[in-house]
């Protein structure tokens, strides 16, 4: 989860991962699959948030709307 107000980056239970300053959003290559996974790269790691599938239209520019909502459009 982002956390905008607070400006932390949370895991599935609530607990800060990064400071949304230090996440970063990318397109990796999947092994076994001609699509696309979105990940958000932090200090601690690497966290895939989507795995695309080439029969559901692939991931789009979902990565370009996840940086803007987040990062307000400044990366």
């Amino acid at each position: 989860m982002f956390d905008r107000a607070a400006g932390v980056y949370l895991d599935g239970d609530g607990r800060a991962l990064a400071p949304l300053a230090a996440v970063t959003f990318h397109r990796r290559m999947q092994l076994g699959s001609s699509s696309p996974k979105l990940v958000a790269q932090t200090p601690g790691g690497t966290y895939v948030l989507l795995r695309g599938n080439p029969f559901t239209g692939g991931l789009s520019d979902l990565d370009a709307v996840l940086r803007t909502a987040v990062h307000g459009g400044s990366r």
